[in-house]
């Protein structure tokens, strides 16, 4: 690779990794915002009435998440998670990429 195409790669290598991080950033705040943590426990802080959500990207896929999310009932009826319906898929999309993290 020359020069320029390196120069370019690189700029394209840290314009992706700040959109990246913002989105994990603005998950984080979603993540309060809504109450999430006041059930969910993750990254050892939080509540402890909900399952620990740690590593729940490692064991569930993005749209059985973005799923859990938008209606809780679909993945178990029996659940006692409420809906947040109201987030966008770009919102709900952050806070997945913030469980990533």
């Amino acid at each position: 690779m020359n020069k320029k195409g390196s120069s370019l790669f690189l700029a394209l290598f840290f314009l992706f990794s700040f959109i990246l991080a913002g989105c994990a950033v603005d998950g984080a705040k979603l993540f309060e915002k809504e109450g999430c943590n006041k059930c969910h426990r993750f990254k050892g802080l939080g509540g402890s009435i909900c399952p620990d959500l740690t590593e729940v990207t490692k064991r569930r896929s993005d749209a059985w998440i973005r799923q859990q999310i938008k209606n809780p009932l679909v993945n178990n009826p029996d659940s006692r998670m409420p809906s947040f319906s109201n987030l966008s898929n770009k919102e709900i999309q952050a806070i997945i990429d913030y469980l990533k993290q």
